[in-house]
Order: C-alpha cells, then sequence, then structure tokens
C-alpha cells in the first residue's frame, strides 16, 4: 500500500509541476502575442503613412511640374503626335 500512495504522490507531483510549466508557457505566448500584435498595428501605420506619401510624390501635377521645370518637358503640340494603329 505504502508504494501505491508513494507512486501516487509521485505523479501527483508531477502532474502539479507540468501545470506549472504550462501556465508559464502560456503567459509565454501570451506576451509574444502582445509584442506581435503591437508589431502589426505599428506596421500598418508605417504602410498607411507609405501610402499618402506615395499617393503625393506620384500626383499628376507634381509629375507634371517636375518635368516642365527641372527637364523642361512640355505637352506635344498637335502636329507633334502620330496615331498608330494596330
Amino acid at each position: 500500500m505504502k508504494a501505491l500512495n508513494l507512486i501516487l504522490l509521485c505523479l501527483v507531483v508531477a502532474s502539479a509541476l507540468w501545470g506549472v510549466r504550462l501556465v508559464a508557457e502560456d503567459r509565454h505566448l501570451t506576451r509574444q502575442i502582445a509584442v506581435t500584435r503591437d508589431s502589426v498595428e505599428r506596421l500598418e501605420g508605417e504602410y498607411a503613412e507609405l501610402q499618402l506619401e506615395e499617393g503625393t510624390l506620384t500626383a499628376q501635377g507634381r509629375i507634371e511640374r517636375i518635368a516642365a521645370d527641372k527637364i523642361g518637358m512640355a505637352a506635344p503640340g498637335p502636329d507633334q503626335l502620330t496615331v498608330v494603329f494596330r
């Protein structure tokens, strides 16, 4: 009977230790999830800023102004156009 009690005690202790380990692992994973969510939110904000910046940099008026001012480009006149059909 003593051997059975000793075996049961060992099993109870092992089960308790396993439970403590699982709780610690759960806390660790929960922390990792929170950190990852924070990173995702930060990256989403950064992406939104980059999209806004891209929209500003690719605005048609800005491109036309840079082409005219810095490169000296101008829209072609009607006599300079050639229409090609397939």
